[in-house]
């Protein structure tokens, strides 16, 4: 377990510096937060609360990272994926949000009342 954390912070601190060094952030003007790799584990121990009795789900979701973070997929392949694995939790797709670089945000659907 202590290993499988060590690659939860690795992914996202490496995260992080490329999106730090994103030249298009400042191109748009808009703040980048910097965040912290508790930030980054929090976000992660909620998904895999909110998994629990579904550890594949929890899975997906790393394998999802490991594949940005090797460049297979790109920024809005990842949004599309994320959104689709969470499509029952807006919670986590909101909090998801927190972690994109500026000028990409996943928007909720909201249910409509009927």
């Amino acid at each position: 377990m202590k290993r499988r954390r060590e690659d939860q912070e690795k992914l996202f601190a490496s995260r992080q510096r490329r999106l730090a060094g994103n030249p298009e952030a400042s191109a748009h003007g808009q703040q980048y937060k910097r965040l912290k790799v508790e930030d980054a584990l929090s976000y992660l121990d909620q998904v895999k609360l909110q998994f629990g009795n579904q550890p594949q789900v929890y899975n997906d979701f790393l394998d999802i990272m490991k594949e940005f973070k090797s460049q297979s997929i790109d920024t809005p392949g990842v949004i599309s994926r994320v959104s689709q694995l969470f499509k029952a939790h807006p919670d986590l797709i909101v909090g998801f949000n927190t972690f994109l670089p500026p000028g990409y945000k996943i928007e909720v659907q909201k249910p409509v009342a009927g």
